[in-house]
């Protein structure tokens, strides 16, 4: 193999086999016929195997845990907002990581302020418009509010916030609610 071919998935799949069975990258490389050039450049990009390269198992739970800790603060150094990095992880666990975990808080904030010369500065409005669109999503079955939600570019905790202050608004998600029901048990 050149330096400049690139790995394969199955290629990939054996090391990190090799490696989760503790064989070390250069035995593992040699075995398989790898570069270890290639290694490198596959593990810019594939998370398992850098894992397995590190010397940790990348099928624990623990792993993947640290893996979307990981993507997380991927999306802030990129300059994404915390909510709408919650948006694109499809996940509300970044607020309770940060809860539980004063360290990741830390490297949250420090990740945030490193990246704020490059980030998003405006805000996303639950305009007339996203209520519209909203409703209408919510409306179909079995769409959650987060799922609904991201489809309109805000957060599930400002549809709830908007729900708690605005009764007209929460009238109009439990109809849309009742009509999504409605439509799944028709069918």
């Amino acid at each position: 193999m050149t330096d400049s071919a690139p790995l394969s998935d199955s290629q990939t799949d054996q090391l990190v086999t090799a490696l989760r069975t503790g064989q070390s990258v250069d035995a593992a490389a040699t075995i398989l016929g790898l570069e270890l050039s290639a290694v490198w450049a596959r593990a810019r990009t594939d998370t398992r195997l850098t894992i397995a390269l590190a010397g940790r198992d990348p099928e624990t739970g623990d792993e993947r845990a640290r893996v979307a800790r990981a993507e997380y603060l991927r999306l802030l150094a990129l300059g994404v907002a915390p909510t709408r990095a919650q948006l694109i992880l499809g996940s509300g666990h970044p607020g309770s990581w940060r809860g539980d975990d004063p360290a990741f808080a830390q490297a949250c904030d420090a990740v945030s302020a490193a990246a704020a010369p490059f980030g998003y500065t405006g805000m996303t409005r639950l305009t007339t418009e996203r209520v519209a669109r909203f409703l209408q999503a919510l409306s179909k079955p079995e769409t959650t509010v987060l799922a609904a939600a991201a489809a309109v570019g805000v957060t599930q905790a400002a549809i709830y916030q908007r729900r708690s202050r605005d009764a007209e608004f929460a009238v109009a998600m439990d109809k849309a609610r009742a009509a999504a029901a409605q439509e799944t048990s028709r069918v």
